[in-house]
């Protein structure tokens, strides 16, 4: 009988770590390190490269908040997704290297390449928002600043 408790025990923890986490975006895809030599590195056109963290969505309470600048960026996708490959990373217990490579220290931290090329990088700043004098949250401010860039590509 202890036997088949443990056996039983240890199935379902694993299964638990084969779930796959259900990203709240539709129009980009999270990738892992072994992707990125094709999808980004080897890539002719221009790839927007998105750095979350998704320690949000394994709270019990998830905030509204979660993924806030992810589902902005992943509702204005379609406007320019012919001129710009949009992919992400998970920097929440995976793709060290990656991060590392980029130096990634804030998320959503987004960077720009053409060619493997860094040609832009976006971090969030820590300032606060003060809606008084038209200062809206970093995350916001970090959604325009990508989506005006973007759109200034031909």
């Amino acid at each position: 009988m202890k036997v088949l408790i443990i056996l039983a025990s240890l199935l379902l923890g694993t299964q638990a770590y084969a779930i796959q986490i259900q990203y709240p975006v539709k129009n980009f895809k999270y990738l892992s390190e072994s992707d990125y030599r094709v999808e980004v590195q080897d890539s002719k056109e221009y790839v927007l490269v998105v750095f979350s963290n998704n320690d949000c969505l394994e709270r019990t309470i998830i905030d509204r908040s979660c993924f806030m600048f992810e589902k902005k960026l992943d509702y204005s996708l379609p406007s320019f997704s012919k001129k710009v490959k949009v992919v992400a990373f998970n920097t929440y217990f995976e793709n060290y290297l990656i991060a590392n490579d980029f130096n990634i220290t804030h998320t959503p931290t987004v960077i720009l390449l053409k060619n493997n090329q860094v040609l832009k990088r976006f971090e969030p700043t820590n300032a606060l928002p003060d809606i008084n004098n038209g200062r809206l949250s970093s995350q916001d401010e970090l959604f325009k600043e990508v989506l005006k860039t973007v759109y200034q590509i031909n």
